[in-house]
């Protein structure tokens, strides 16, 4: 689908200004006086002999008058738009050429504003493929009023199909209109252009269905999977990719006017799009089934701005993967009113290298125009200067209605294609106009309960709130029970939410301001669960809690809930039982819910009470097992997250801090505290509107006991279980019964306070009537659609009229399995046949790396491996890639030979071959050339079709020449890099918010570094190849151990190698202590006292060398890549060590 083009624009100002600067030399005179005459040749040849054509199919535009100068005009607008694209707002890196930014940027992958029109929508659509058969593909597509679209199609490698249970319908509503959730599929976004994750918990129908039955849904299942999907291309936009020629001649083709012009322009900013490809990595469960791991390959495109189905008559895209690596995207779009026939797209092959379509025979009127599409169809097209011809076999297809009232009907198939005879696998969509009746009946969604914004809190600073009022419902205001229960109180249905208030974390602050000693206390705390100080954690928790609890409420806050309690109830509360609740900033809430880490106290009675609950649940924010929880899950404002750099040629978006796995607190967090008149329940309990273990929205699950529901939450008693069978349609059922024994209840004291009681007569039956069940589970699916998630409510009865008490997220359905966790970083596999190697990065890089590590290292090296592949081989890759050089696989590293080393061959360079590139990387990783006449043909699979004018691969030969002559300038320029940055963020800071500001300081520099240290290393290769070819005779393809051996001698002579000096310096130091006579005495020494003796003056030239040594390689160490090493100079103790052994 087409989703913007170039816009057309005048050139007369610019016409002008040029003949007015150069027109009057005679030479370029007379060269416009004959560029006049042809111009009015062709005109006087257009009015007399050219004619408007006749439509084919009576509706796809042919060439007609001023057709060649049409397409000029918009030829070179496209060249200018191109030129003058959106910048992303980096600088360009003085060290090396800049290429031009690529247009989508870290804003642009995230949900966008949908803008206030009936054809707005915000699209993600994704597919994956892979040779077995296995085949996805998902979209979410949100729109206006909480609604959405959602397409997911599953096939298996043994045939089995499934789709989303709606089919041929896409309508989804009651979505939160802010994320790319709906119908349980869920995208998100994990690193701009580089990482998302995609997941799935819920029912799939089993089966083709692609007609309407709003009766029978068919038999469902219960399938749950996540990806994660990382780039291993760079973006193709849709609004400044497409090849100038393409679009020139379809609009040329058109009859203009100013209607047209100015229609094709608003056209041009109406839609926004483009596309990554990449791989999928992950895991799928169907019913009971094992789990089983998937590899998939496939395509992200991001669609957003203002869709209008009326402007398109059809379109068919083909997306594909092939075994090779190439990866492509073909279209054909029918826009009558803009384009009557426009053919764009493009082809990836292995190399990195984008080619896009310059020509083709791809025509929609020969694919479907009068009949359904075809099963099998054949083109060609020439991508930039290499031919393709193409065959596509349909092997399954779905039928979709999209569009209000089902106005368009998609046909999207599942493929098998073949590329000049390379087989692949791929998704092929067709769009026609639908003009029969949507027999789905109108929904509209229910008003979303949600937080009030920042700018409409008016109410923040007052100590109490009554749930009616809207700041209240701000988890920031009240924290996140107190935000849940006032969001209830909101909804009017047949229930009813208990009356209450909350204290806002303004009253705890100034609690909090009002107790001096109680905040140095907690701030002692802080410091050693984050490790800055030593102490016992558990038992300055304690402390911590006692010292709250001796505290008393302030006469300002205890007068504001003194209010409060008058003016919700009357007189009567000083008789009325209370429940008093904490609430902290960040429970309850969809990142975690921490039920039960904090205390509750029922039956409160009087002002008194209920003043000491108010400190007591402020006290056990601090309780062990609270702290324990939150201390190692603090949670940025995800903002923060991401690193926007513009290194060199490319943009990088680093994702420099992932501590929020868990989406925790602080370890201080804030507090507010719920206080809500309680209700002498005949029963009460919990219902899960999804089973709570696996997440199947199919199963409700009640848990319910006599009395409060305490008993059940506490697990003080044995509760019955039932089970309610949910069909996608919300229609309700009881599946089963499980009778607990329900030995215990407990019920409220007329003094205050709780009891239990012992239940004998009642144990036998189910303490839950069906027709109760079934309305709280009636009511349960409101709520759930009032929030758009799926929800954990705590519910009580009295009298058949059902009370709710709560109602947070059930966090549980779609958290990261220990699969993610060991993956989570892993480099997306270009193909199945790839050659990755350890060497080198295993003796740097023995052990498993830090995240932190992971992703600094493979993004900075594959972003350097881009730039040298521009330099030096013409293969201009897309930014944002990082397969390239290599990458990490559970943690550790490794290096990619055929892309990352290989690149320079036939294909590439006027003078290299394959056995060249071979013996300069095999020789530097290995030291010998290795034994497998297959690599070659898997070079050539990779290159073979990668394309440069020679000129340009001279050129690059000639940067290549040069880095081998400057090769001692970019050490130097790396040492003063070092010495003018000190690498270690740990040693200036005392918090994970400065740690990583001085990293993202730093990036840029240390980004610098590994440039200048590849360069020295590339040149370092290549004398060591000129200097083996030499000694073979100028056959250096093949090495014997002789020639070897004297390779090693001639590099041994070598001088200046600072890597090897660190072992000499080391040895030349230790020498100087023994020749002093002070070795006994330094090995006797403490690590700290042996660091300032050799610090000493007295020492004499044992201090200069060690200063000597400090200052030339401080900056190493040992394991030195790892960013958790800390180096020489800020962990002398090393070097001590070192020296002592």
């Amino acid at each position: 689908m087409l989703c913007g083009h170039q816009e057309v624009s005048g050139w007369s100002s610019t016409l002008f200004t040029l003949y007015a600067v150069f027109g009057r030399h005679p030479i370029v005179n007379m060269l416009l006086q004959a560029v006049f005459v042809l111009f009015l040749s062709y005109v006087i040849y257009n009015l007399l002999y050219v004619r408007q054509f006749s439509a084919s199919c009576g509706k796809y535009k042919q060439p007609g008058q001023w057709y060649f100068i049409k397409r000029v005009i918009v030829y070179l607008n496209c060249l200018v738009r191109t030129w003058t694209r959106p910048d992303d707002g980096g600088k360009p890196s003085a060290d090396r050429p800049r290429l031009k930014s690529e247009f989508p940027i870290a804003q642009n992958e995230f949900p966008q504003l949908l803008q206030s029109h009936p054809s707005a929508l915000d699209s993600v659509y994704m597919n994956g493929v892979d040779s077995h058969g296995n085949t996805l593909v998902a979209k979410i597509s949100r729109r206006p009023g909480r609604t959405a679209e959602v397409w997911l199609m599953l096939r298996l490698a043994d045939g089995r199909y499934f789709h989303f249970p709606r089919f041929p319908d896409t309508s989804v509503y009651n979505t939160d209109g802010k994320s790319y959730t709906a119908g349980g599929l869920q995208f998100t976004v994990l690193q701009p252009m580089l990482k998302w994750r995609i997941c799935f918990n819920g029912l799939l129908r089993a089966g083709q269905r692609d007609k309407w039955n709003g009766e029978d849904e068919g038999k469902l299942v219960h399938v749950q999977f996540a990806f994660v999907w990382t780039a291993f291309t760079g973006s193709f936009s849709n609004n400044f990719d497409i090849d100038a020629s393409t679009l020139s001649d379809a609009i040329a083709r058109e009859t203009w006017s100013l209607a047209y012009l100015d229609a094709l322009a608003k056209f041009s900013h109406a839609l926004q799009r483009y596309e990554v490809w990449g791989g999928y990595l992950g895991t799928i469960t169907i019913a009971e089934e094992p789990e089983r791991e998937l590899l998939l390959r496939g395509v992200k495109d991001h669609t957003w701005g203002k869709l209008d189905w009326d402007l398109f008559d059809r379109y068919i895209i083909n997306w594909a993967y092939l075994e090779d690596g190439t990866v492509y995207s073909i279209a054909a779009v029918s826009l009558p009113r803009m384009m009557s026939h426009f053919v764009y797209g493009y082809v990836t092959f292995p190399s990195g290298q984008r080619s896009v379509i310059k020509k083709t025979d791809l025509h929609l009127s020969c694919l479907g125009e009068f009949t359904d599409p075809p099963k099998k169809f054949c083109f060609n097209v020439l991508a930039g200067e290499v031919n393709c011809y193409i065959t596509t076999h349909q092997k399954q297809e779905q039928i979709l209605y999209s569009g209000n009232g089902w106005s368009v009907k998609i046909h999207e198939q599942l493929t098998d294609v073949t590329l000049n005879g390379v087989r692949g696998w791929g998704v092929t969509q067709y769009m026609y106009r639908h003009g029969g009746d949507c027999p789905v009946p109108q929904q509209r969604s229910l008003p979303l309960l949600h937080e009030p914004a920042a700018a409409d809190i008016k109410t923040a600073r007052l100590l109490v709130l009554p749930f009616r009022d809207p700041a209240c419902a701000s988890s920031q205001v009240v924290g996140g029970k107190g935000s849940q229960l006032a969001l209830l109180s909101q909804m009017k249905e047949n229930f009813i939410v208990p009356n209450g208030f909350c204290l806002t974390v303004a009253s705890y602050k100034h609690h909090l301001q009002d107790n001096a000693s109680l905040e140095a206390a907690i701030q002692h705390l802080q410091d050693v669960a984050y490790g800055k100080q030593e102490g016992d954690l558990q038992a300055l928790s304690k402390a911590v809690m006692a010292q709250f609890s001796a505290t008393k409420l302030s006469l300002s806050i205890e007068a504001a809930v003194l209010r409060e309690l008058n003016a919700l109830f009357d007189n009567e509360w000083q008789h009325k039982p209370f429940a008093v609740r904490s609430s902290a900033v960040g429970e309850d809430g969809a990142e975690a819910s921490f039920a039960g880490q904090m205390e509750t106290f029922l039956g409160v009675i009087g002002i008194s009470e209920v003043c000491k609950a108010i400190v007591k649940c402020w006290s056990s924010s601090f309780a062990y097992q609270a702290v324990e929880y939150r201390r190692f899950k603090t949670d940025f404002n995800s903002s923060k997250h991401f690193s926007f750099l513009k290194i060199g040629t490319f943009s990088v978006y680093h994702n420099i801090v992932d501590i929020s796995r868990n989406h925790g607190q602080v370890v201080a967090a804030d507090m507010g505290v719920c206080i809500q008149e309680m209700v002498q329940a005949d029963t009460a309990g919990v219902l899960f509107t999804r089973d709570p273990v696996s997440g199947n929205p199919g199963i409700m699950t009640i848990n319910v006991s006599y009395g409060l529901g305490e008993a059940v939450v506490s697990g003080m008693t044995e509760p019955d279980t039932i089970y309610i069978n949910r069909t996608y349609n919300n229609k309700l059922s009881i599946a089963s019964k499980v009778t607990g024994s329900k030995t215990t209840k407990i019920v409220m004291k007329e003094s205050g306070g709780v009891q239990e009681l012992e239940v004998a007569d009642e144990s036998s039956e189910c303490c839950l009537s069906d027709d109760v069940a079934l309305e709280l589970g009636k009511i349960s699916i409101l709520v759930e659609q009032s929030f758009s998630d799926s929800r954990d409510i705590e519910f009580a009865v009295k009298d058949k009229q059902i009370f709710l008490l709560q109602a947070r997220p059930i966090t549980s359905i779609n958290i990261e399995s220990e699969f993610e966790l060991i993956h989570e970083q892993d480099a997306p596999v270009l193909t199945d046949d790839e050659m990755l190697t350890t060497a080198n990065t295993g003796e740097v890089m023995p052990m498993a790396m830090t995240p932190l590590t992971c992703d600094i290292l493979t993004n900075t090296l594959s972003q350097i491996r881009q730039i040298l592949l521009a330099d030096v081989a013409g293969i201009r890759s897309p930014s944002y890639t990082i397969t390239c050089f290599g990458g990490n696989f559970c943690r550790h590293s490794f290096l990619n030979l055929l892309s990352g080393f290989y690149f320079l061959n036939e294909w590439t360079s006027p003078f290299w071959t394959a056995d060249d590139t071979r013996t300069v990387t095999e020789i530097s990783l290995f030291g010998v050339r290795l034994n497998n006449a297959n690599i070659n043909n898997l070079i050539e699979a990779r290159y073979k079709n990668t394309r440069a004018p020679f000129w340009r691969k001279l050129y690059m030969q000639l940067n290549l020449i040069k880095d081998v002559f400057i090769g001692k300038s970019y050490c130097e320029k790396a040492f003063q890099l070092c010495e003018a940055v000190n690498d270690n963020a740990y040693s200036t800071s005392s918090s994970i918010e400065r740690v990583y500001e001085e990293i993202e300081r730093k990036i840029i520099v240390y980004f610098k570094i590994w440039d200048y240290h590849i360069l020295t290393s590339t040149s370092s290769a290549l004398a060591s190849y000129v200097m083996t070819n030499q000694l073979m005779g100028g056959h250096a393809s093949v090495v014997t151990s002789e020639v070897m051996s004297d390779v090693a001698m001639l590099l041994s002579t070598c001088t200046d190698v600072l890597s090897a000096d660190v072992p000499a310096s080391l040895a030349k130091l230790a020498l100087a202590i023994i020749e002093d006579g002070q070795d006994e005495y330094f090995q006797s020494l403490t690590p700290e006292a042996g660091t300032e003796w050799l610090k000493s003056d007295k020492n004499g030239r044992l201090k200069n060398m060690f200063t000597d040594f400090m200052h030339m390689h401080g900056h190493r160490c040992i394991r030195e890549v790892p960013k958790i090493s800390r180096n020489f100079i800020c962990n002398l103790f090393v070097v001590f060590n070192l020296l002592s052994i």
